[in-house]
């Protein structure tokens, strides 16, 4: 098993090209540029439509504090809410696919800080300075990232966890919240969570996902990664 689980880091360090470039240059230029395109045209839009909103409630709150429309205005005020968390989940979703020279511990802080500029959200983490190999690091960096845009997304929590720390010949990432959940049998149909691509992304590095969750009870979920030696051959 220990030797499978290194062949499977082994090969995921290895990049895959196409036409020159490796598979995860093209895909950070294109999330740089989806991430652009989105903040530049509809971030735009839906922050003029709120201040529009605005003008709009306050001179119908002047004229009668009682009137209808009010309450319709309120509506249209949640739905650009809603709207604008989606987009930036969207954005901090589209953040760069690596660590860019940080240590794992380091971008995963940047990550939670960055969230907690979005959401009034409490975030609390006890992440240790563990080692592993490239491709591993940067996978634990996108799962972590994954997590949080949907925390921003669908979970509606008001706290949130993460720990990261090495416990004999694994490393444990364990991501809590204290949201609405959700069934797990149907979490890959609604991708509440994105289970299928974190399972996935934990595979291709040798390690687990385990998924804990009940509605309206919040949400667990612990990835474990074996920490592998790269050992040489004649």
């Amino acid at each position: 098993m220990i030797r499978l689980q290194r062949e499977i880091q082994h090969y995921s360090n290895q990049p895959v090209l196409v036409a020159g470039e490796s598979k995860e240059e093209i895909l950070e230029q294109e999330r740089h540029r989806l991430a652009r395109e989105l903040h530049d045209s509809v971030s735009q839009q839906l922050f003029a439509a709120m201040m529009m909103l605005s003008a709009l409630r306050s001179v119908v709150n002047q004229r009668d504090p009682d009137a209808a429309e009010l309450k319709q205005l309120s509506t249209i005020e949640s739905v650009i809410n809603e709207a604008q968390a989606e987009m930036r989940a969207l954005l901090l979703h589209l953040r760069p696919t690596n660590l860019e020279g940080k240590s794992l511990k380091d971008g995963i802080i940047s990550l939670l800080k960055e969230l907690q500029t979005k959401i009034k959200i409490k975030i609390t983490w006890q992440l240790d300075d563990v080692q592993l190999s490239a491709a591993s690091e940067d996978n634990l960096f996108r799962i972590v990232q994954e997590l949080l845009s949907n925390t921003l997304r669908h979970a509606k929590a008001s706290s949130l966890e993460v720990y990261l720390k090495q416990v004999d010949q694994n490393v444990i990432l364990r991501v809590i919240d204290d949201g609405v959940g959700f069934e797990l049998d149907a979490g890959s149909e609604n991708g509440s969570y994105g289970l299928k691509n974190i399972q996935e992304r934990a595979q291709s590095i040798g390690g687990t996902a385990k998924f804990v969750s009940f509605k309206n009870q919040g949400t667990s979920v612990e990835i474990r990664v074996p920490v592998t030696k790269e050992v040489s051959h004649d």
